[in-house]
């Protein structure tokens, strides 16, 4: 994989960079941030993260995930580059109130829209953390521990501990080189997946219990009084829709968490041929052809029957759970 020259000149020739992941950040977003950060540090940049949601528990064992900063305090942008990564829209990370003299995206999303100056967009990587890594190689710059985890992490996340259809021979290459910088791969597995609070289980419980299933389509959601009664955090969330798709009948997962009076934020899983991410465009969303995401505003009832009415067969309601 090989970054576009353009963007590896544009480094090169520019000192203040502030790198930004997408609202909600995940391991890939996280992971592919830290790891461009402590790059840039490294070779004499000033490279900044900023952040608009805090680092969820489960990832604050990435190296330098303490030192991001909120979007808050991300004010004068005048002679600073924007770095979007495992995003391509500003509206995905909350900054589009605010302006950059050169704007760069590095993502591998489906959904795509025409931002950026320079856009480094591949849909066929696993995981943006791998275009990161790329960067870094090609930049002349060496991978250090630190950097090696955050990127295994990121590449970990988004292949699902390369489980997925997305992982190739070129991520599980890349895995190995990283392993061989000091990652644990059975360190990180741990704090991924053996690492959860009471609440969040609890929390789990809560939303299996509203587990309905029309035809090849499992619905759930998860209410901000569930989370109060559990104790959980909204970031908690990571990784649930993932569990009714476990089920072998399923061909699409859906997840509804509330953010507001009667606003959701659903994510999609798909298994096969379904692309989750021309749904989720259809109703305002975007992602990836076997994990996509929107936003919906409606009682949950309403919700759940936009998206069914959506997948064109594929989600048509059996008229039992």
């Amino acid at each position: 994989m090989n970054p576009p020259e353009e963007l590896i000149s544009y480094i090169k020739d520019h000192d203040k960079f502030y790198i930004v992941p997408h609202m909600f950040p995940d391991g890939d977003a996280l992971g592919s941030a830290l790891a461009l950060e402590s790059a840039l540090c490294g070779i004499g940049k000033k490279a900044i993260v900023f952040s608009r949601d805090p680092v969820p528990d489960m990832f604050d064992f990435l190296p330098e995930a303490l030192r991001i900063a909120p979007i808050s305090d991300l004010t004068s942008t005048e002679d600073a580059t924007l770095v979007l990564v495992d995003c391509n829209a500003p509206n995905r990370a909350e900054i589009d109130r605010v302006k950059f003299k050169y704007t760069i995206v590095i993502d591998h999303h489906e959904t795509e829209s025409d931002f950026g100056n320079i856009r480094w967009v591949v849909p066929k990587s696993p995981a943006t953390g791998l275009m990161v890594y790329f960067l870094i190689k090609a930049l002349g710059i060496e991978i250090s521990p630190a950097m090696a985890l955050n990127i295994y992490t990121a590449l970990s996340v988004d292949t699902g501990t390369f489980r997925y259809s997305n992982t190739t021979a070129e991520s599980l290459a890349v895995a190995s080189e990283l392993v061989l910088k000091g990652v644990r791969p059975s360190f990180v597995a741990d704090r991924l997946y053996n690492s959860w609070t009471e609440a969040r289980f609890m929390l789990l419980k809560h939303m299996l219990y509203s587990l309905e299933i029309h035809n090849n389509t499992a619905i759930c959601f998860i209410t901000n009084d569930m989370l109060k009664k559990t104790g959980a955090k909204p970031e908690d969330t990571e990784n649930f829709v993932n569990f009714p798709i476990m089920i072998n009948s399923i061909k699409v997962a859906a997840l509804f968490k509330e953010t507001g009076k009667d606003f959701w934020k659903a994510s999609l899983r798909s298994r096969g041929d379904v692309n989750v991410a021309k749904i989720a465009e259809k109703l305002g969303g975007g992602g990836h052809k076997n994990a996509a995401g929107f936003r919906i505003n409606g009682d949950i009832e309403t919700s759940k029957k936009t998206l069914l009415e959506s997948l064109d067969g594929i989600g048509e309601s059996s008229g039992g759970d």
